[in-house]
């Protein structure tokens, strides 16, 4: 279950960010950022990451860390193919390039991999 790995790597890239920005906002005193209380990450249909079992690795991944307590809101991005033939861009199911439209292979994918942090929400302590 490699979704623990890609957890700790998206705790350890927001407690990152949460670093620099702790830095750049302190002139000579310490200044709380508040609390992270969610993390928005989209996830797409191909990126071989199952959204379940990165829900489940979350609650380990941010134990003990800045994010304890943080929820993980996981956005689904479906997967489309470019079709030359249809000269559109076809949302397709499963692993196979074709589009539903017309049949013909796509060897275009433009939009399914996606792995991303898009947005921190925070709190004041």
């Amino acid at each position: 279950m490699h979704e623990v790995s890609i957890a700790i790597s998206i705790v350890e890239s927001v407690e990152g960010v949460l670093a620099e920005e702790a830095a750049a906002s302190t002139v000579g005193a310490a200044v709380g950022v508040g609390r992270v209380s969610s993390v928005r990450v989209m996830v797409g249909a191909m990126s071989g990451v199952v959204p379940e079992a990165l829900e489940f690795a979350w609650s380990a991944a941010t134990r003990g860390t800045a994010l304890a307590g943080a929820t993980l809101a996981i956005e689904s991005v479906s997967a489309a193919v470019w079709c030359e033939a249809c000269s559109a861009e076809r949302e397709i199911s499963g692993i196979a390039l074709r589009c539903p439209s017309c049949g013909a292979m796509c060897p275009e994918l433009v939009r399914g991999r996606e792995l991303e942090i898009m947005s921190l929400e925070m709190t004041d302590d």
